[in-house]
């Protein structure tokens, strides 16, 4: 809801007159006295000034290191945005009114790093469910709080801190939903750092890297145990006991080993990089050794200078005090009551219905040390609260999107081909394989513009077996590595999917219609899902012609049905294909999918979807209905088929790829977080053990208990999963920490999507 108007209270003069004994009280009470403001060449902890590291006695001072180069000042100075204005954007006038104010401040779809700092979007549906509500919580509390902060290092101390291991550093991330909990994740540690309250992150914000001291284990956070969770010490396992399941899905061609050890001369290399990393690994493996003996504590820190501040903007309201004005993000991580002094000609005219109406766009100028919250620098008015266009801006200004809004510059569409005028060239004809006269087709959702995936299968002599193709877009035929466009790609990162439109990645013209020219990957499969060993995995450049576009909604009425008579097809098929041929192909793909994927589970895949919700729109883009988006056998039908391509791929990189593969691993959940999400369900009546696969035991909960108590459970389940992540697996060293814990792999990529990732 916007944020109500500012109550301004007239003190009024009591009709008698105050007694002499209550005078007496009032002036015998201790008045807060604070320091005046050090000049800005002296302020301890400033960016401007370095104070001169005493060493001690008898003691040498370190040698200069690369590493003093690379520090950068607490605070960046002010500079302003290029960001739009909220009129300046006609792609955004039509949108939803879906996306309202309280939005704001929230993250696009994504888990917080490590699983451990940010929450989850649905812990207050957990808490209403399983736990206890408190008297008060701890962000009560912080809002009577007053900090006291301490001056940060000098740059000499955090260089010969970091160096001699007595200091280690990383990036903050603080929980979104309490703001006085904050951690930092450091190599070799079992657990994340915890800063517990304000003072101990000492001025430093979400997304700053920062040096921390670890505090002595008797400050360390402990947490009681249950004997619920005593039992819960370790994560699911995700190695099948079906062996022979899991290697006819898959069959598994590498498998993982242990890492090299090193070599004389990477010894020789680590050793002239300094002695401070063979210091700070005997740091690391104290803490560590604490860790193991005390399984409940979790290492405490405290900040100690700040490397590099984020460079982040923040949305949020103004509020009207008597002296100063001051600015609230949105977003719950950031202090509140920053003070604001460049305030536009607008504001003063009429500073309360400012307050109330507009959303600011401000950046962080500077924190003192004696200040308990810091200055900003009003950046941009963004325009109205809770209306579209300004609400848009600010999403896409939280999340450093903004990007997305400029068109392509000159240069970049001047190398892009005429969609009309372009013909696949006679080289490409020479070096590619030829597909253009098999059923090709694709099935996407019904508003899909980048069509960036295709599929086809054949049936082989043996009527058991089948050539499945996946057929994905050569983007990178129309890329050349460190032009203008493929230097936009890698800035732009993502496409960026609102209700009714997409901000693209990539050109239109490379996403909506240069589609001809493919990737492919070729395999042969049986009916019941599982893999022909011994047969070959064809990978190569391909030319193919989709001939028939489907959408989910009509492949799953082919699937349902034996028949194609009285089925509105979106678009006739193309090429001489027939109704008929491509219903057949879809029904054989679907039930080779289903097949496998009701394997895939049973041998200790994990899936813990949450409900999407899918809005009409009428003409002028405001929402009209609801509902909850459906998933069909159609959607798993082409699911199975990505998942799968994908790994094959991992696979083909690791056995004759480059020396670097990059592959998508994801860890098992935290065990002590594991233990606490068993022990919440045993309060609720539900028993899970490290033993049993979730999706079996899920289904049969659906069984008994129903949909709501099935969703609750998920919900409590997926807050300890850990985030899928990137990971360079170097010289083909393939171990078990690049393993895929809910895909149940050994080994798995991003080939399928290079349209929008």
């Amino acid at each position: 809801e916007p944020p109500q108007p500012a109550r301004i209270h007239a003190s009024v003069p009591s009709a008698a007159a105050p007694s002499v004994s209550n005078v007496d009280k009032k002036m015998k009470k201790k008045k807060k006295v604070i320091p005046p403001p050090p000049s800005s060449s002296t302020l301890p902890g400033d960016a401007n000034t370095i104070e001169p590291a005493v060493a001690p006695p008898n003691q040498k001072p370190p040698p200069p290191l690369e590493i003093e180069a690379k520090l950068k000042p607490a605070t960046k100075p002010r500079h302003r945005s290029n960001v739009p204005s909220a009129a300046s954007i006609p792609t955004l006038a039509n949108t939803t009114r879906s996306l309202v104010h309280d939005t704001l401040g929230q993250q696009l779809p994504s888990s917080p790093p490590h699983g451990g700092s940010g929450g989850d979007p649905h812990d207050d549906l957990n808490n209403a469910i399983a736990i206890p509500k408190k008297a008060k919580s701890r962000t009560d509390y912080a809002k009577k709080y007053t900090p006291e902060y301490e001056p940060h290092l000098a740059c000499e101390d955090v260089v010969r801190g970091l160096c001699d291991g007595s200091l280690v550093s990383g990036v903050l991330r603080v929980n979104k939903h309490n703001r006085m909990d904050a951690y930092v994740t450091i190599p070799g540690l079992d657990r994340d750092l915890f800063i517990d309250g304000l003072s101990r992150q000492n001025r430093a914000l979400d997304g700053d890297t920062v040096v921390l001291v670890v505090l002595p284990q008797t400050k360390w956070r402990t947490k009681s145990s249950s004997p619920a969770t005593s039992t819960a010490t370790s994560s699911p396992a995700y190695i099948s006991s079906d062996a022979e399941t899991l290697a006819a899905l898959w069959n598994p061609l590498v498998q993982p080993s242990q890492p090299p050890a090193a070599s004389p001369s990477s010894a020789r290399h680590e050793a002239d990089v300094g002695s401070g990393i063979d210091r700070l690994q005997v740091h690391v493996d104290a803490v560590q050794s604490h860790l193991k003996a005390g399984q409940k504590a979790q290492p405490t820190a405290s900040v100690v200078h700040i490397l590099e501040r984020a460079d982040v903007s923040y949305v949020g309201v103004v509020r009207v005090t008597k002296h100063v004005t001051l600015f609230d993000a949105l977003d719950k991580r950031l202090p509140r009551g920053m003070r604001i002094h460049n305030m536009p000609p607008e504001y003063h005219r009429n500073p309360h219905l400012f307050a109330t109406t507009m959303l600011c766009l401000v950046k962080l100028d500077q924190w003192a040390v004696h200040y308990k919250s810091p200055t900003g620098v009003l950046v941009q008015v963004l325009g109205p609260a809770s209306q579209v266009d300004s609400d848009l801006l600010a999403l896409l200004t939280t999340n450093s999107l903004l990007r997305h809004l400029e068109p392509f510059s000159p240069e970049i569409a001047a190398s892009l081909p005429v969609a009309t005028e372009w013909t696949i060239p006679q080289s490409e004809l020479d070096r590619r394989r030829d597909l253009r006269g098999w059923t090709v087709f694709s099935i996407d959702p019904s508003t899909a513009r980048d069509l960036d995936d295709a599929m086809s299968i054949r049936r082989l002599p043996d009527d058991d077996t089948f050539e499945v193709g996946v057929h994905i877009a050569d983007v990178s035929h129309f890329i050349v590595p460190g032009s203008a466009l493929d230097v936009e790609a890698q800035a732009r990162c993502t496409s960026v999917y609102f209700v009714n439109q997409v901000l693209p990645m990539l050109p239109r013209v490379l996403c909506e219609q240069l589609c001809s020219l493919n990737a492919s990957v070729l395999w042969h499969m049986r009916k019941d899902g599982t893999m022909v060993a011994d047969a070959p995995i064809w990978f190569g450049k391909t030319i193919i012609r989709s001939c028939c576009q489907l959408d989910y909604a009509t492949a799953q009425l082919l699937l349902d049905s034996s028949t194609t008579h009285d089925i509105a097809w979106p678009q006739p098929p193309t090429g001489g294909h027939s109704k008929q041929s491509i219903a057949t192909c879809v029904r054989q793909l679907g039930d080779i999918a289903m097949a496998r994927r009701r394997q895939r589970f049973a041998t200790g895949a994990v899936q813990l979807p949450r409900p999407k919700l899918s809005f009409q729109l009428d003409n002028d883009g405001n929402p009209v209905g609801m509902t909850e988006y459906p998933l069909r056998e159609s959607n798993y039908l082409v699911e199975e088929f990505m998942l799968l391509a994908n790994y094959l791929v991992a696979q083909q990189l690791l056995q004759h790829g480059p020396p670097c593969a990059l592959l998508r691993s994801h860890s098992p959940p935290d065990e002590t977080k594991w233990g606490n999400a068993l022990s919440q369900l045993d309060k609720m009546g539900v028993h899970l053990t490290n033993q049993q696969h979730l999706t079996p035991f899920l289904a049969q909960l659906e069984r008994e208990r129903g949909p709501v108590v099935l969703q609750t459970v998920r919900h409590v389940l997926t807050k300890p999963m850990a985030t899928a992540e990137y990971v360079v697996v170097e010289d083909r060293h393939l171990t078990d920490r690049h393993r895929h814990f809910a895909l149940n792999l050994p080994y798995y990529t991003h080939f399928t999507s290079p349209i929008r990732r």
